[in-house]
């Protein structure tokens, strides 16, 4: 993590410059403060993991922010019919705990509780001087989650801590905690594991993460045969496409989660969207609020 700023150099030329004018030309923005005041920086992949929220299913806002010198947040997203889109994903984890997560669904357009949904899931947010971060997650344009906390020192495990409040009427009541981790989890490495539906199906598949969040990667399945994936992560979370090339009626697109706290070495969820109006997964997988679980392939 980048904890400290550095003032552009014209910086340091524009006083000498106005200087006669009286004028102090750099040091102050819009919105954050002053340059030389805002030392803590949350720019990159973030995981941020909130319990007992309303519902009391623990959730997993995955961002890609963007932090300018003033100290401003930003991470543009939606949801869509087929699935989230940009630079956040939400994911809810169900299990008897975060180490015992045996499945996931995923935000979609709709899932707010009033019935308004303008797919909007942007972030928003600022950091000031002594490191306190408010982040405002848009859901729907119809409701605001509200994050608030401190950005630790580098090398802190967690990064982050704070605690959400929603303007939601989703579930009851709830006293939501939340912790952030930066950076998140790099996928390169091989995963295997068994099908959902069918445990005499194994799957096994090499994913390479690129710099600025591609994701390719290739594998087999014993059943469907070998296959490539391609698409993009936004922190532990990712969309793609499979597309295989015996049985390419089986192509289309995947989403995961990476849990850390699953397996050894952390595993990958493998998940197809449906959407709110589906009520079962064709294939005889487990079925989770409009998502089909397809796969749990771990790392040795």
């Amino acid at each position: 993590m980048k904890l400290q700023g550095l003032r552009p150099s014209i910086c340091r030329l524009v006083p000498v410059l106005l200087g006669t004018l009286g004028m102090v030309a750099c040091g102050y923005g819009h919105g954050g403060g002053s340059y030389s005041s805002i030392t803590g920086y949350m720019t990159g992949q973030w995981d941020f993991t909130v319990t007992n929220a309303k519902g009391r299913v623990p959730i997993v806002i995955e961002a890609d922010l963007n932090q300018d010198h003033h100290g401003n947040i930003s991470a543009p997203a939606s949801v869509t019919a087929n699935g989230p889109t940009g630079n956040v994903s939400t994911v809810f984890l169900w299990g008897g705990s975060l180490s015992a997560t045996y499945a996931i669904s995923l935000d979609y357009l709709g899932f707010t509780c009033n019935g308004t949904d303008n797919g909007d899931r942007s972030i928003t947010g600022t950091i000031n001087s002594s490191n306190q971060v408010t982040l405002t997650l848009s859901v729907g344009g119809s409701e605001v989650d509200t994050i608030t906390g401190t950005l630790s020192n580098f090398g802190a495990t967690p990064a982050f801590t704070g605690t959400l409040t929603s303007s939601g009427a989703c579930g009851g009541p709830g006293s939501a905690t939340v912790t952030g981790q930066f950076p998140v989890v790099i996928y390169t490495g091989t995963y295997s594991g068994t099908s959902a539906a069918d445990n005499t199906e194994t799957i096994t598949m090499t994913l390479t993460e690129g710099t600025s969040g591609s994701l390719t990667g290739n594998g087999t399945d014993s059943k469907l045969g070998n296959f490539t994936l391609t698409g993009n992560a936004v922190g532990n979370a990712f969309s793609a496409t499979l597309t295989y090339a015996s049985s390419p009626g089986n192509s289309g697109p995947v989403f995961g989660y990476f849990d850390q706290q699953v397996g050894r070495n952390g595993s990958i969820l493998l998940v197809s969207f449906l959407g709110p109006n589906s009520t079962s997964c064709p294939n005889g997988e487990p079925y989770f609020q409009g998502t089909c679980q397809i796969a749990a392939v771990a790392l040795p």
